[in-house]
């Protein structure tokens, strides 16, 4: 298994550490605002990003991005871990009020699965995986075959190592047009 990378580890790092504070977000708060006071105040988002910049002197926007990420995960799995009713928005807590107004933000019907939502995002991580694995049998193919075809004619080989090296549209057009038409 492949070592996690840095956004990785950081998003993993994010943990909540005031649940106290879910229930006493200002009721004049809209989404974003009671996003960034959950990251900011109920997370240890902040002493994450002290500790980076202790550590590495600064911290990249990729970095920050994926504090941002794992503050967001570890904010929606309080929310659905604490009740249907919360979940479902008949509640008049200011959870509710932020579940509410997501899921008018993303377009969703009241009464959404958000189990649903959960179980498309695990196919589209296996989805992305399935994608690495192509990948790398596609660059191993293209080894063996540039292997094989240098037992060939050199003129051969140089084409077929053009063909594969070519990365745009036109380069590909104007190779198809010397190999078919020269």
């Amino acid at each position: 298994m492949n070592e996690p990378t840095l956004a990785q580890q950081l998003r993993d790092s994010v943990k909540l550490v005031k649940p106290e504070l879910l229930a006493e977000v200002p009721d004049s708060y809209n989404s974003r605002q009671t996003f960034n006071y959950l990251r900011h105040k109920a997370t240890n988002y902040e002493e994450l990003l002290e500790q980076h910049r202790q550590r590495y002197g600064n911290v990249t926007p990729a970095e920050v991005k994926a504090l941002t990420q794992g503050a967001a995960d570890v904010i929606i799995n309080a929310f659905r871990s604490e009740n249907a009713d919360l979940l479902l928005g008949r509640a008049s807590t200011p959870f509710a009020k932020f579940t509410r107004s997501v899921a008018r933000l993303l377009g969703l019907e009241a009464g959404l699965d958000l189990q649903a939502i959960h179980d498309a995002t695990k196919t589209l991580k296996q989805s992305q995986t399935m994608y690495k694995s192509w990948n790398e049998r596609y660059r191993r193919q293209r080894e063996m075959v540039l292997e094989v075809v240098k037992a060939a004619d050199p003129r051969v080989h140089k084409t077929v190592k053009a063909i594969y090296s070519a990365n745009s549209k036109a380069k590909l057009d104007a190779l198809q047009k010397e190999l078919f038409d020269g």
